[in-house]
């Protein structure tokens, strides 16, 4: 697959981000990327996990699911930013 365009990142970010837990982004963006666009595809879908995570069911749901981000990212701070986006969209929902 080659990119041809920033939007197409986009869309395969925001739906590798439906899979939710963090091990299986990941692996959905490898899948889907080719493997010289993997670090920005990385860096761009913690953009969308905080709205794919508030979107879940239930509080157990979106527990396990901040639980699958692992400490040694290369983002560093990735799970506290990803609960700061996940406070930001509670606080501007209806």
């Amino acid at each position: 697959m080659t990119i041809k365009r920033f939007a197409q990142l986009h869309r395969i970010c925001e739906s590798a981000a439906k899979k939710i837990h963090y091990p299986d982004v990941i692996d959905e963006l490898h899948k889907r990327l080719p493997k010289e666009w993997w670090e920005i595809g990385e860096s761009t879908v913690v953009f969308y996990l905080p709205r794919a995570i508030v979107d879940l069911e239930s509080k157990e749901e979106r527990r396990r699911a901040l639980e699958s981000i692992p400490g040694d990212t290369k983002i560093t701070n990735l799970r506290q930013f990803i609960e700061d986006g996940i406070w930001a969209l509670w606080k501007m929902d209806p």
